[in-house]
């Protein structure tokens, strides 16, 4: 979910509500936490999973484009995706954990540093992204409920250790899942403000994944439908560092 989500930025750059303070009595922010673990099937079942193949199909509406999309993850910190947009070409993006990349035909290859570096081995975390374990962030807090997309939610405000990046998530009350985000996200451009809706969850390996959602940034919008999910079917392969980008590697 993670790596289509930052193919969403890389899309975009290349394409050219506050709540109430809640009582005493609601839940902690760990407390929301461990409800949403619990409803995608428990932190046993997840730690189960050390990898996973998503394919998709990715939709940007105003565009009037339709491509398939090839996504893999893998524990610790390892993720890669791979689209073909027609008209445009292949576009990769991925980090084997200690270096991130990105390519396309119309920018050309690039390794990522800095914050977007930072960023990419944050979306690569791969339990630390399905579990939100309480050492990743310096922050935790529950804001309190909040509507998203019409469903009653508690808002956390959550901010990575590593980076500092602050972001809101939304978790359903009835069902304990996410069922949106709210972020920025580096890129060539800058920043840019990210909302996501995320639905239709589907079980695989014990396991809830959202299998559709929307990606707005600005005036773009982008619909991710995840076809299907394969758990530890990641080949070690898949994050191989691309040919195109390894001239760019210094020895």
């Amino acid at each position: 979910m993670h790596a289509l989500r930052s193919l969403a930025v890389a899309v975009t750059t290349m394409l050219v509500s506050s709540a109430p303070l809640m009582a005493q009595s609601a839940p902690s922010a760990s407390d929301v936490i461990a409800k949403y673990v619990a409803a995608i099937g428990g932190k046993d079942a997840v730690m189960k999973i050390t990898s996973l193949k998503q394919t998709s199909t990715m939709q940007l509406p105003a565009m009037g484009i339709t491509a398939e999309v090839e996504a893999y993850q893998a524990a610790p910190n390892k993720m890669a995706s791979k689209s073909s947009i027609p008209g445009i070409g292949e576009m990769l993006q991925g980090t084997n954990g200690e270096i991130a990349w990105d390519a396309n035909p119309m920018q050309g290859p690039r390794l990522l540093a800095d914050k977007e570096l930072a960023q990419t081995l944050e979306g690569a975390d791969f339990y630390g992204n399905l579990l939100y374990p309480a050492e990743r962030f310096t922050k935790m807090a529950n804001l309190g409920l909040a509507d998203f997309n019409g469903e009653s939610c508690y808002k956390i405000q959550l901010v990575r250790k590593d980076s500092g990046r602050e972001s809101m998530q939304y978790f359903s009350v009835a069902t304990g899942l996410m069922v949106g985000a709210e972020t920025t996200q580096e890129s060539q451009m800058g920043s840019m403000t990210i909302s996501s809706t995320m639905s239709d969850y589907k079980s695989f390996g014990g396991v809830k994944f959202p299998m559709k959602s929307e990606v707005n940034m600005g005036p773009n919008k982008m619909v991710m439908t995840i076809n299907n999910v394969v758990i530890n079917g990641a080949p070690a392969t898949a994050f191989d560092v691309p040919d195109a980008v390894k001239p760019l590697i210094k020895k």
